[in-house]
C-alpha cells in the first residue's frame, strides 16, 4: 500500500545573530518509506514578504540572501522550465535555443515516446505547451547542436488518450504559473525573519507524493520531506481560509488531509471563539477553539482542539470542498485498512487484529509503547490529547492518546461520534462522548 504524507511544522530559533548576514544553503531531499526518493520539485513561498519560486530537478538546493538579506531567485533561466509542475492536463516550457533545429521529446514512465516536436528554432527563449494524455510521470528533453536536457514533468490528469501533444508557442516569452503571467507575480525576495513554505513534490511509476514543510531559516540545513502515502492527483495540497496548508492523502477511494485542522475561522471568514478558560469551555453551547494547555506550541504540533459545535457550524469549519467525516465515512477508512464488516459497527476498540491502529499512528512523538505504530496508511495521527467538556474542562492525556471528532450525532447523552488512536493498542476507538469536549478534525473531501 502506498503511504502518506506528513506535514511537519518547523520552528528554530535564531542562536547566532552573525549567521543572519551569512548566507543560508537549504538542501532539500526526499524519503519515501525509509528510502530516498528524488523530488521533481520544490515550490518556496515567502509568508511574510509575498512571491515564490521553484525548484526543478535536479536543482533542489535553496540558496538565500547575501549581507544585504534579499536575493530574486524567479530571474534564474533553467534550459528548460516548465510552470506548472505537476499539473492538470497541460503545463507550458520555457526552453533555451542557441540556435538550430531543435527537438523535443517526451516519454511516459515506461520510456515509451508518447510525443515530440522537430522546429528551427533562432536563438533565445522558445515557448512549447505539452498536453498530456495519461496521469503519471513523465520526462521531456531537448536535443539541439549536440547539447540534451531533460526535466521531469508529473501530470496529475490527462485527456484519456494513450498519447500527448506538444505544440511549438513561438519565440520569446515567459511560461504561466497558475494561470497568471510571470510579469504580473511578485518576484521572490528573502531577507532575515521571513517564515517560509516549502511544498516538495515526488513521483515513481504509480503515484505522486507531496509534503509540506514550514520554517524560519536562519542556519544552512537539510530539510527532508518524508512521504508515507500516495497524495490526492486531483488536489495534492489543501489550504483553509487562515492560510495554513496542509498535504493530502488518497486512502481506498477518500481523499483526507494529511494533518489535523489549524484553522481559528469558519470557511466564510467568521472567527471561532478562542475559548482558554476552564469554566467558560465546560458551559460552551456553540464553537469554540483552543490549543492543548492554551499553549500555541502544542497548537502547531497537534492541530487545534474544537467542540462538536465548532465542527457541525453551517460556516463549515473545514476548507471550501472539504468536511468533517461522518461516522460512516470514518467506518469507509477503516474497512479500506482492514476492520471487518461484522467489527466496524462495535462500539470500543476495533481492528486491533488487524493492526489498523498502527496503521494510522505516526511513529514518533507519541509516548511508549506505541504499540503496533507502522503509519502505514500515512494517517499520520497523533497524541493530541483533549479537553474534557463534561465537567473540569481541563486538558488530557496528550503524548498517549489522540481524539478526532464525526459529524455524527451519537443519539443520546448529548454525545456525537468520534475515533480515538491509543498508545496502549493497535487498535481504532469508536466511541460517544459530550459534545463540549475539545477534540481535533480531519477534514475529508466531498
Amino acid at each position: 500500500m502506498m503511504r502518506a504524507l506528513r506535514y511537519l511544522p518547523l520552528a528554530l530559533t535564531p542562536l547566532l545573530p552573525a549567521a543572519l548576514a551569512a548566507q543560508i544553503t537549504i538542501t532539500f531531499a526526499g524519503d519515501l518509506n525509509g528510502s530516498p526518493i528524488a523530488l521533481d520539485s520544490i515550490l518556496v513561498q515567502n509568508l511574510d514578504a509575498g512571491g515564490d519560486t521553484l525548484l526543478l530537478y535536479p536543482d533542489t538546493v535553496l540558496v538565500l540572501g547575501l549581507s544585504t538579506g534579499m536575493r530574486d531567485f524567479a530571474s534564474h533561466v533553467d534550459p528548460i522550465r516548465s510552470l506548472p509542475n505537476p499539473f492538470r492536463g497541460s503545463t507550458d516550457m520555457e526552453v533555451a535555443s542557441t540556435g538550430g533545429e531543435m527537438l523535443l521529446m517526451v516519454h511516459d514512465a515506461t520510456g515509451r515516446l508518447v510525443a515530440s516536436q522537430r522546429v528551427e528554432a533562432t536563438p533565445g527563449q522558445h515557448r512549447f505547451r505539452y498536453t498530456s494524455g495519461m496521469p503519471g510521470l513523465h520526462i521531456v528533453s531537448v536535443e539541439q547542436n549536440g547539447q540534451r536536457h531533460a526535466q521531469r514533468l508529473v501530470a496529475v490528469e490527462g485527456t484519456g488518450s494513450a498519447n500527448g501533444t506538444l505544440s511549438h508557442l513561438g519565440a520569446g516569452g515567459t511560461p504561466t504559473k497558475e494561470g497568471r503571467p510571470k510579469s504580473d507575480r511578485s518576484l521572490f525576495t528573502w531577507q532575515p525573519g521571513d517564515g517560509l513554505r516549502y511544498i516538495g513534490y515526488a513521483s515513481n511509476d504509480t503515484a505522486l507524493f507531496c509534503g509540506v514543510l514550514q520554517e524560519t531559516p536562519f542556519l544552512s540545513a537539510t530539510r527532508t520531506f518524508f512521504f508515507y502515502a500516495a497524495a490526492c492527483p486531483e488536489a495534492p495540497t489543501v489550504t483553509d481560509i487562515d492560510g495554513n496548508m496542509y498535504a493530502t492523502l488518497r486512502i481506498g477511494d477518500q481523499c483526507w488531509m494529511a494533518s489535523n485542522l489549524k484553522t481559528s475561522h469558519y470557511s466564510d471568514g467568521s472567527e471561532i471563539p478562542n475559548v482558554t478558560g476552564n469554566n467558560e469551555w465546560r458551559s460552551q453551547n456553540t464553537g469554540a477553539w483552543c490549543n492543548y494547555e492554551n499553549n500555541a506550541v502544542h497548537g502547531t504540533t497537534y492541530g487545534k482542539l474544537y467542540n462538536w459545535f465548532a465542527a457541525m457550524d453551517v460556516r463549515g469549519v473545514c476548507p471550501l470542498g472539504w468536511h468533517v467525516p461522518s461516522d460512516e465515512e470514518w467506518k469507509q477508512l477503516e474497512n479500506t485498512l482492514g476492520i471487518s464488516a461484522d467489527e466496524v459497527n462495535d462500539i470500543g476498540v476495533r481492528g486491533e487484529t488487524e493492526n489498523v491502529g498502527g496503521m494510522m499512528k505516526a511513529t514518533a512523538s507519541w509516548n511508549a509503547p506505541n504499540a503496533g505504530a507502522t503509519n502505514e496508511s500515512g494517517f499520520s495521527g497523533l497524541a493530541s490529547g483533549n479537553r474534557d467538556g463534561f465537567s473540569a474542562g481541563t486538558f488530557f492525556n496528550a503524548g498517549s492518546i489522540g481524539y478526532w471528532w464525526s459529524s455524527s450525532d451519537y443519539g443520546e447523552f448529548n454525545y456525537a461520534w468520534y475515533r480515538r488512536l491509543s498508545s496502549s493498542n493497535a487498535g481504532v476507538g469508536r466511541y460517544g462522548y459530550y459534545k463540549r469536549s475539545g477534540f481535533c478534525i480531519r477534514c475529508l473531501q466531498d
